[in-house]
């Protein structure tokens, strides 16, 4: 999920989303290095890590309705739920 840019001959950036992916990266720290370094056989190849926190993504979770949203959702739904509970006299605790 990191994205990979090349400084120079012997850096390379590893940019981040967050610290969880930079705390994972720091855990592997050691294999790769030697993965790296092995692979492109330059022994001088180093590399950093960096944190960009990238603004609006594009993905939006939901959050969980309170109980006041969940009977608001089901009222509009459903209208006969708000006249039964005027009916019934009942008391919502939101």
């Amino acid at each position: 999920m990191a994205e990979l840019k090349i400084i120079d001959n012997n850096t390379i950036e590893i940019v981040t989303e967050n610290n969880i992916q930079q705390k994972f990266i720091e855990q592997e720290r050691a294999e790769l290095v030697d993965d790296l370094q092995q692979y492109f056989c330059n022994r001088q190849l180093t590399y950093s890590v960096t944190i960009l926190e990238k603004e609006g993504t594009g993905i939006e979770t939901e959050k969980p309705l309170s109980s006041r949203d969940q009977y608001l959702k089901i009222v509009e739904a459903y209208p006969l739920v708000k006249e039964l509970k005027d009916r019934l006299r009942l008391e919502l605790d939101y």
